[in-house]
């Protein structure tokens, strides 16, 4: 759908902006976010783009693009920000109207990895490197793809398998919304 063609979707801007707790409006386009974002690289929209379209309400280019999910939740857009937009806040809220909707991302380990990030921060509040590995290998079935990288990071100590984190109840509500309209679909 080409800019002069789209209906913009107010109701769907106000539903992301509800979800996510946080407002696009005082956004003026610096491009800040976009030029911190560690994965701008594999986004099709950068960080400011999926703000403008948010705000344009084209519910189609932001709920299709594969930002809402290659999208790390490190937060960097969000402290860069001069305006203080939330940007990550909202990226998961589209991610979770994504959900609702039923759009399956174009990448196919994005659910499995989605799902676990989901689970391991309702469960501790924070992801722990042994229980989300252990989550994304149980819904992958893929046990041993990873298994010398594994070992080279543990003999480095780059990979902490005792670091277990205490539980948390940060997202336990998102989390719960989210399944909850999966298990409805």
């Amino acid at each position: 759908m080409d800019e002069a063609n789209m209906i913009p979707s107010p109701i769907f801007k106000t539903r992301v902006e509800q979800i996510a707790g946080a407002s696009s409006s005082p956004c003026y386009q610096c491009h800040r976010c976009t030029a911190g974002c560690p994965m701008v690289f594999a986004m099709d929209l950068t960080p400011a783009q999926f703000v403008h379209a948010l705000r344009l309400g084209d519910e189609e280019k932001v709920l299709h693009s594969d930002t809402i999910w290659v999208c790390l939740s490190c937060e960097t857009c969000t402290t860069r920000c001069p305006q203080e937009v939330d940007v990550d806040k909202l990226l998961m809220a589209a991610r979770i109207v994504a959900k609702e909707q039923g759009i399956v991302p174009t990448i196919t380990e994005i659910p499995n990895f989605y799902e676990s990030y989901m689970e391991n921060m309702y469960l501790y509040g924070r992801i722990g490197e042994l229980p989300f590995i252990v989550t994304l290998k149980l819904k992958e079935q893929n046990f041993f793809d990873d298994f010398a990288l594994g070992l080279q990071l543990l003999s480095r100590g780059r990979l902490n398998l005792l670091d277990l984190p205490k539980g948390g109840a940060t997202y336990r509500e998102l989390y719960k919304r989210t399944m909850e309209k999966e298990e409805s679909q």
